[in-house]
Formats: structure tokens, C-alpha cells, sequence
């Protein structure tokens, strides 16, 4: 005999019995949307995928000298968070000792490698080598100093008062698989989005270098700039961008102060 509510008499117990009633389903809820917002997660497609490595990178080295003044927009990788561009120094870069200066130190081997390979080269006169804090020497035009006034990372030089040319010095940190050319490729291709923007010639250079030869319309320089960027690999390994900028009338000009801080680039 049952009765309602799950309750049964049981003739072998003589004793009404009754039956456990199963939990109440859990309540339906509607499923949550993917993360990463309108367009798809990131990595999947859709706006997530312009936080990838390929954007900081061709940013920062292709803005380095595009619009009205010259800047570099280096972010931090992988996360696609723009770093704040570095606070000003105290003192800027300074002359380095002389030729043949050995910096006080014990002398052991390793001491001795380092002072011969951080030795200040001999430059033209035209031009002066500078210890700058960013960790390397390189010689500049005579008379050029460390600019300030500048929105980006690494290390900016120029004549005072004239914002006409520029010479500037970074750490490329991208990973070493990666090539000098495809990395300045990659630079090149965002760059032509830019008025006036044209490509001169991309070739490898010397010692696993490429260099990236460019102009654009630029009010500073007065009309067209022409950019000359430089990937090169230091001793220890880590690859360092060079690039010297200015009218493009005074192309000359431009490549000798590559040339010059090439051939004198020393890390430290």
C-alpha cells in the first residue's frame, strides 16, 4: 500500500517506510561569454590577435622617426601593455676617457678583455664618442648632445636647438630566432601606411646585421627625412638598433653618422 508523498507500508518490517526523494536539479544558468571581449578570445582571432609580438615590434622600430618629431614606441612584449617612456637622467651622455684610459680595476684576464673591448675607438674629427647610461659608447657628431624632450625608449641625440636630424640607440629584445631583415621587414610593411612614406632598400649587412634604408614626409626635417636603421648583434649576443635621421637633401650626412656610430658602437 502506498500513500502519497513517496511513503509505502512494508508487510515484511510492519512499518510504513518511506523513500529518499532525489536533490532538486541545480538551477540553469545561461553559459558565460569567452574571454578576451567582442571578436573572439585572444589568439583566436579577431582584435585579440593585434596583442601579439609582430605589433610592439613594428612599432618600435618603425616609429622611431615617423610624424612630426622622432620617437620610438617600444612596448613590452607579450603583454601589449606600452611601457612609460623612460624618466629623464640627471646628467646626460658624457665624453668617454681618452684613448688608452684604463679604468681602475684588478688585473685579471677578464678585466683586461672587457677594457680592451669597451676601448674607445679612433672616429673622425667631426665626430666625439659618448658613454651613455643606457650601457654603451658610440660617437656622435661633435657637439651633438643627449636629448630629453622625446617620447619613447633608448637613447636620442641631436644637435641643440635643431630637431632637423637625430641619431637614436636601443636594445632590440625580440627572440634571436627571429632575423634582423624580418624584423626590419616587418617595420617597413607597417611604415607604409605613413604619408609619404617610402621604402629605399632592405639589405643584409655584415656580421648577421640588416639595415633599413627609408623616407617620409616630415616637418622637422623640413620636407622629406630619410631614416637609416641598423640591426646589429655585439659581441656578448644581444642585438642592438642603430639609426641616424635627418633631411633627406643631406643623405650624406645621414650615412656617414650611421657609418660612424657603427663602426665606434661598443657595449658596455
Amino acid at each position: 500500500m502506498a500513500t502519497g508523498g513517496g511513503a509505502h507500508w512494508n508487510p515484511q518490517s510492519q512499518r510504513w517506510e518511506w523513500a529518499e526523494q532525489p536533490p532538486p536539479p541545480p538551477p540553469s544558468y545561461p553559459p558565460r561569454p569567452p574571454a578576451g571581449g567582442p571578436g573572439g578570445p585572444v589568439g583566436q582571432g579577431g582584435p585579440g590577435r593585434e596583442r601579439s609580438w609582430r605589433v610592439p615590434l613594428l612599432v618600435a622600430l618603425g616609429a622611431a622617426v615617423v610624424g612630426g618629431c622622432a620617437v620610438a614606441g617600444w612596448f613590452v612584449l607579450g603583454d601589449g601593455e606600452p611601457k612609460a617612456p623612460a624618466a629623464a637622467p640627471s646628467a646626460p651622455g658624457t665624453p668617454a676617457p681618452p684613448s688608452g684610459t684604463v679604468p681602475a680595476a684588478s688585473p685579471t684576464a677578464s678585466s683586461s678583455a672587457s677594457s680592451a673591448s669597451s676601448a674607445s675607438p679612433s672616429v673622425p674629427p667631426a665626430y666625439t664618442v659618448v658613454r651613455d647610461e643606457g650601457g654603451f659608447s658610440v660617437a656622435v657628431p661633435a657637439g651633438w648632445e643627449r636629448s630629453h624632450d622625446e617620447t619613447g625608449s633608448g637613447s636620442f641625440y641631436r644637435r641643440p636647438g635643431d630637431r632637423s636630424a637625430l641619431m637614436q640607440f636601443f636594445r632590440v629584445t625580440e627572440s634571436d630566432g627571429v632575423g634582423a631583415c624580418e624584423l626590419l621587414r616587418t617595420s617597413s610593411q607597417a611604415l607604409a601606411t605613413r604619408p609619404g612614406y617610402q621604402e629605399v632598400s632592405l639589405d643584409p649587412a655584415s656580421g648577421g646585421s640588416c639595415e633599413l634604408v627609408y623616407e617620409y614626409d616630415n616637418q622637422e626635417s623640413h620636407g622629406r627625412r630619410r631614416a637609416i636603421e641598423r640591426i646589429t648583434a655585439a659581441p656578448d649576443g644581444r642585438r642592438w638598433a642603430l639609426l641616424a635621421a635627418g633631411p633627406a637633401a643631406d643623405g650624406t650626412a645621414v650615412r656617414a653618422n650611421l657609418t660612424a656610430a657603427v663602426e665606434s658602437f661598443r657595449p658596455e
